[in-house]
């Protein structure tokens, strides 16, 4: 009963899964397999007979032969569906499928990132996938029973995923990986098991994400420090003879994600002279003396249903070079910016952002402070739409509207200024891609 698998693979949050009933597998013998898997998980695969299986279908033995030659038979089948998942869903996820001794290079664009949310979604299909719960159980169940069984514990939901966790954190160089791997997936096993107990479930995922978040939180700063100590990391105010350099690099890191082509270098370089522009808070990061990051900040107002002006500031673009992106640097870059502003006595960001991303660093949904998007239609998604307070009860009894700045739309108000402009970067290609918002 020894399964091919070297590890179990973790899930992206977009899992795909095979249809429950394989091509080419008829429905009955689907049915067989299914209710197997069933009893299995309830009574343990050696406690569970080949009369059990056809007496809980209501079928004969010889009618349930015609489909499986055996109880190992059917085991078996269960088992090659499972390892067919898991590769499916990991080819959907474009993650490495060997060890890393095997294929070093496939683990070369990963980040912790993908770590924590490829470990909430692989815990997610274990606790609420019918089948991987199923299969989950009935190895919980038998790996004190049978050697082979507790082997394939181990590689499924054991040893397999610590060592996958150490392959992961060596090539993302974090400290102590094996110790790491294991602090790290220590609480996923745990919650396996309170999962299981009958209380409320939903509160066992959502304190794992957090326990999740926090670990990762925590091997960021590993990783940070371990840099800083052979990388000098500066972050200053950006100089006029930067400038060139700081819209090449914007344009670079957002080239073809939200449209094809982009604007927001376009912005920045309208932007410079504004009133509202906060010169304090241009600020450019430095890695080794190389640039490598950038934001900028503007003031704006929240329109106060009460009539007020409420000061406020927004932000962006905000971009870290792409060879450096999810490692941690835009987290450090803005966690600086923002401590500079709430020093400088700014009270508030609202900004627009994926919550994933900017959550770590203390941004939440602007809908919790009452704060609304200009022109959104009641009822339309507004997740997009981040807040934080800097100084703490800023926003308190405060509701209204926030709509950007008019410089953020420099672009669609001066087409031909900003087509001259872009005419002096190189030529880049222009593409249509998935998830761009035009």
């Amino acid at each position: 009963m020894t399964s091919k698998r070297p590890f179990t693979i973790l899930l992206c949050e977009r899992s795909l899964t095979l249809p429950e009933r394989e091509k080419g597998m008829s429905d009955t013998k689907e049915r067989i397999l299914l209710t197997a898997l069933r009893l299995f998980a309830r009574e343990g695969y050696a406690a569970v007979s080949v009369s059990d299986i056809a007496g809980e279908l209501g079928f004969s033995k010889a009618a349930l032969y015609r489909h499986f030659r055996s109880k190992r038979d059917v085991f078996d089948t269960i088992l090659t569906r499972m390892e067919a998942r898991d590769l499916e869903q990991a080819r959907a996820c474009g993650l490495p499928e060997e060890a890393r001794q095997a294929a070093p290079e496939a683990y070369a664009d990963l980040s912790l990132d993908d770590v924590v949310a490829f470990s909430k979604a692989m815990f997610r299909y274990w606790t609420e996938d019918p089948f991987a719960t199923a299969f989950r159980r009935m190895l919980t169940l038998e790996q004190y029973r049978d050697g082979e069984t507790g082997k394939l514990w181990q590689q499924y939901l054991g040893s397999g995923p610590m060592r996958y966790l150490e392959d992961l954190f060596v090539s993302l160089a974090i400290p102590r990986p094996k110790e790491a791997a294991a602090e790290f997936y220590a609480p996923m096993l745990l919650s396996y098991s309170l999962y299981d107990a009958g209380g409320d479930p939903e509160a066992v995922t959502r304190e794992l994400d957090a326990l999740l978040d926090r670990g990762m939180e925590k091997l960021k700063a590993e990783q940070r420090q371990k840099e800083s100590r052979t990388m000098q990391i500066v972050i200053r105010n950006e100089k006029p003879e930067d400038y060139r350099a700081v819209e090449n690099l914007v344009r670079e890191s957002f080239w073809n994600v939200y449209r094809p082509g982009c604007y927001e270098h376009f912005v920045l370089h309208k932007y410079r002279d504004k009133l509202d522009f906060v010169q304090e808070l241009d600020l450019v990061m430095e890695k080794d003396g190389v640039l490598i990051g950038q934001n900028m900040f503007v003031k704006a107002v929240i329109r106060a249903d009460d009539g007020r002006q409420i000061p406020i500031l927004t932000m962006g673009p905000i971009c870290i070079v792409p060879a450096l992106q999810r490692r941690g640097y835009g987290k450090l870059l803005l966690d600086h910016c923002l401590e500079r502003a709430a020093e400088m006595g700014f009270g508030a960001l609202c900004f627009e952002g994926n919550i994933r991303f900017y959550g770590h660093c203390g941004l939440t949904y602007a809908r919790e402070f009452g704060i609304r998007y200009h022109d959104l239609p009641e009822g339309a998604d507004d997740s997009f739409f981040l807040c934080r307070e800097l100084i703490p009860g800023y926003l308190q009894g405060v509701t209204g509207v926030y709509a950007p700045p008019e410089g953020y739309f420099a672009a669609e108000r001066f087409p031909e200024e900003f087509a001259d402009y872009e005419a002096g970067f190189p030529p880049k290609e222009k593409k249509k891609l998935p998830g761009q918002l035009e």
